[in-house]
């Protein structure tokens, strides 16, 4: 095999530190606490939330299917099971780990069952947090992955993969006018802003990956590097969906105009016992009556639609060392001791049909002059129907669901919440340094068009114990960490990680993810 020069390893050990610096620098490009991720585990939960050059086990399955070639544990078939994570921004956050996991249910059970009720402290509280500044419209997601199992089978010239993975998540927006009397002063304009977004999806989903080195561009590079290529088509069932978009807001050019002109626009498209609750309402008019009608107390499983897709990645690997990772025990690729990965991936390409109990409703732009509700005595976390309720406990606002202008109980279809993503991993043996920039197409419960900068490292302080640290970057956003532990041995891996928000106006860290890696057997 031919050697590189020590000279030419220190250039490429150089350009590594570089391309992780320049990740670094465009950071301060990022203003949004919610970003596009594939995937979520304990190990890229730990890191900051990347991935793209860095997850090889099955989960790699939904997020860099090439990463399957390169394998750093020895054995020929590998197995999974029962990987979880959470991670969630609610409205108001808590130091006690109990207050913080209700809260995370809040946002997924039926309103029925919560209590949103909020004080003058606690309004305070949103307002600081959430609207900083003039800022008017506030974000936050939660989101639950669970990797039910995988399985990994290689071969010298191939790697296939089997998993089965569920996954839910809600993205929230509310405007500032929902919580404040005040007009907010934007752009040379007096602005209250009362729109209400919320879009949530549940999938489930059955892939099967296959990579393989891309031979015809090998031949074309140097000799040493390899450029891995891989796809992953799955099938999809779809649970209840909802995507609800009311665009709200009173203008006014001065403060002699008491009342503002109101303007404003709305759509939703919505499945299963969310368009149920929402015909129950508009028939009754009774939110509480509609939303005990539809939504069970416990997690009831409901299939409202199905659809295909497929994830697809590249890694391109430069060795910066010859010695090879467990080399005499797998017959793929095994990794270099030390190298630089460079990985692309684009991400859930598809579409879903939805069938059961289809919904579509939608009001095009208005402009009218109308009162001003007062600031509401709950806050909206997105609860199971509390859509309809919210909008209903604010009878001066234009109800969108009761003045709709187009209405259809027809099938419909929607795009998969497809994401691009790139990353850097500088692999040192001992030490490694990652960074990933994601990217959503649109906006969707699981994506969003903000760019999203990570950075991690991973430091074995023990062979086979890996500290994993890493944070993500976003401008005028509170710094957020990850740290996670694990055991890896020739036969077993088993991880766990954490992630942790720091607010100035928070004396501690706050706890805003949890995961939990399951077992990994390697045969």
């Amino acid at each position: 095999m031919r050697k590189e020069p020590p000279s030419f390893i220190k250039i490429r050990t150089k350009v590594s530190i570089l391309s992780l610096i320049l990740v670094l620098a465009v950071g301060g490009l990022a203003g949004s606490p919610v970003h596009a991720q594939p995937v979520i585990t304990a190990e890229n939960m730990s890191l900051g939330g990347g991935g793209t050059a860095y997850l090889n086990g099955p989960e790699a399955t939904f997020w860099n299917p090439a990463n399957l070639m390169i394998r750093e544990q020895p054995g020929q078939f590998h197995l999974e099971i029962g990987q979880g994570a959470v991670q969630f921004e609610p409205m108001l956050s808590s130091s006690s780990l109990n207050q913080q996991f209700a809260n995370f249910l809040d946002g997924y059970q039926p309103y029925s069952q919560v209590d949103a009720s909020i004080n003058a402290k606690q309004r305070n509280s949103i307002l600081n947090t959430h609207f900083p500044e003039n800022k008017l419209l506030s974000q936050n997601q939660q989101r639950a992955d669970l990797i039910l199992g995988g399985a990994i089978w290689q071969q010298r010239d191939y790697v296939l993969s089997a998993a089965l993975r569920a996954r839910y998540a809600s993205i929230i927006k509310t405007g500032r006018g929902w919580y404040e009397d005040e007009f907010t002063e934007h752009n040379g304009r007096q602005i209250r802003d009362f729109s209400l977004i919320q879009q949530r999806s549940e999938y489930y989903e059955f892939a099967v990956g296959y990579a393989q080195e891309f031979t015809f561009v090998n031949g074309l590079m140097p000799r040493l590097n390899t450029l891995y290529i891989g796809i992953a088509p799955k099938i999809i069932l779809a649970g209840p969906a909802f995507d609800a978009r009311y665009n709200a807001r009173y203008i006014r050019d001065g403060e002699e105009n008491m009342t503002g002109t109101f303007v404003s626009d709305f759509s939703m498209q919505s499945s299963g016992r969310f368009s149920g609750a929402t015909t129950a309402y508009l028939q009754s008019r009774n939110p509480g009556e509609a939303i005990r009608n539809n939504f069970r107390d416990n997690y009831h499983y409901q299939q409202t639609g199905y659809g295909v897709g497929f994830d697809f990645g590249l890694n391109y690997m430069i060795p910066l060392s010859s010695r090879k990772k467990n080399s005499s025990k797998s017959p793929a690729s095994s990794a270099p001791d030390k190298s630089l990965r460079i990985a692309f991936s684009l991400n859930d390409i598809g579409t879903i049909r939805y069938h059961s109990q289809p919904l579509r409703m939608s009001s095009g732009r208005d402009s009218l002059r109308a009162q001003m509700p007062v600031a509401a005595n709950t806050m909206f976390v997105g609860a199971g129907g509390q859509y309809i309720s919210y909008l209903h406990e604010a009878p001066l606002l234009p109800n969108p669901l009761a003045v709709s202008e187009q209405e259809s109980d027809e099938n419909y279809s929607a795009l998969l919440p497809t994401s691009v993503n790139t990353g850097v991993l500088l692999d040192l043996e001992q030490f490694k340094f990652m960074g990933d920039l994601t990217l959503g197409l649109y906006d969707t419960a699981f994506t969003t068009t903000n760019l999203g900068v990570r950075l991690g490292a991973e430091i074995r302080p023990l062979p086979r114990i890996p500290i994993r640290l890493g944070t993500r970057f976003a401008s005028k956003q509170p710094f957020q960490m990850g740290l996670g532990t694990g055991i890896e041995t020739n036969h077993w891996d088993f991880t766990v990680g954490a992630r942790t928000l720091f607010r100035q106006e928070s004396p501690g860290a706050t706890l805003v993810g949890v995961a939990v890696g399951g077992f990994q057997f390697h045969f």
